[in-house]
């Protein structure tokens, strides 16, 4: 059933949408968006003093079979420990995965956490993901909550990937002015409630790249030549402000890739991402997404999305899911669930693999 669709307005919405997109662009021109990024945003930033301040490099990486994966180092300074996780999609339902505690080590060209290393080797173009170490062997990655790790085999794994962008970064902040005033009047927005965005992270770039290297698990050596997306994020990310969001990102070769996101803070429901075309990014303007899930009404199975970006060019997209991670976030007595899943995604006659994310609160 649809989740989001457009629709007609009256008079005075009209009238709000003007007023709202007027503001925004008046506000972007003052400095309230991030002018072009500059080499030091890929560092850590000073952080604030909130508990849930979070600073957060995230990539993934798929190539043609499906055989990819995804890993994150989160900086939490206010908090006992940081973390880095590695996932490894390695066929059918397997999971390989480590998590890895401690402190982040961070220098001019290099961030990593225990036995995962990002390095940076153009800002804001090309990092190199390593790691090389041993991952819990799960068959079925549905079972990764509960799972108990002195019950499951281990696989010795090598990563060693290099991702380099297809475009520019994406600054979130640099929004079409007309499509957030459109979606803020559609969803009946009440303006105390738009605080309440900024507990997610508030600065926020991605970049949809390719992915290149190779990828060993045991005896097995993987060449990789596939594609990849990456997000780097600071500010405080509360995991129960959203009563929901979804994150859905694929790249067909070089010629065109999607970001397309939706995340809904009582009242605020809006989209945001943006399409790569011809090595330039161009914001989303319009978006319609519909979702099919599986009968608990939590697990994506299937979906159906129509974007026109800022160019005016439109892509109809479905997608499958193949592999569903189920991640229990618990933060202060409350549980979040975000369903990370590899999903296969058609664009007219192409198909490429990229990733859904929804997130669900549980209580």
């Amino acid at each position: 059933m649809p989740e989001v669709e457009a629709r007609e307005f009256k008079t005075g919405e009209r009238l709000k949408v003007k007023m709202l997109g007027a503001l925004y662009s008046a506000y972007k021109k003052a400095g309230g968006d991030a002018r072009p990024l500059g080499s030091d945003a890929e560092s850590l930033h000073p952080a604030k003093g909130d508990f849930d301040y979070n600073e957060s490099y995230y990539f993934n990486f798929i190539e043609g079979s499906g055989i990819g994966g995804y890993t994150r180092i989160g900086f939490l300074p206010n908090q006992e420990a940081d973390t880095g996780v590695m996932m490894l999609f390695a066929g059918g339902s397997r999971l390989l995965a480590t998590h890895q505690g401690g402190r982040v080590s961070a220098g001019d060209e290099c961030l990593s956490i225990g036995l995962i290393e990002y390095g940076r080797l153009i800002p804001l173009s090309r990092w190199r993901l390593s790691f090389k170490g041993r991952m819990i062997d799960v068959p079925d990655s549905r079972m990764l909550p509960g799972v108990d790790p002195d019950k499951l085999d281990y696989e010795d794994v090598e990563v060693d990937l290099t991702f380099e962008g297809l475009a520019p970064p994406f600054n979130f902040k640099n929004a079409d002015p007309a499509a957030v005033a459109e979606m803020l009047v559609s969803a009946r927005t009440r303006f105390s409630d738009m605080r309440k965005v900024s507990r997610i992270s508030t600065e926020h770039y991605e970049q949809a790249g390719r992915c290149s290297g190779a990828i060993k698990i045991g005896d097995r050596e993987i060449p990789f030549a596939g594609s990849g997306h990456r997000d780097h994020s600071w500010g405080v990310r509360d995991w129960s402000a959203p009563r929901l969001w979804t994150w859905l990102t694929c790249q067909f070769g070089d010629e065109l890739a999607f970001n397309l996101s939706r995340v809904a803070i009582d009242s605020v429901d809006i989209f945001n991402g943006f399409l790569v075309r011809g090595g330039r990014n161009y914001p989303v303007r319009r978006a319609e997404l519909s979702t099919e899930f599986e009968e608990n009404g939590r697990t994506q199975k299937k979906m159906r999305f129509t974007m026109e970006d800022s160019g005016g060019f439109t892509i109809d997209v479905t997608g499958d899911v193949r592999t569903v991670i189920p991640l229990d976030l618990r933060s202060r007595g409350h549980s979040t669930l975000v369903n990370e899943a590899l999903a296969e995604y058609r664009w007219g006659e192409k198909v490429a693999y990229g990733i859904a994310e929804y997130l669900h609160q549980v209580g």
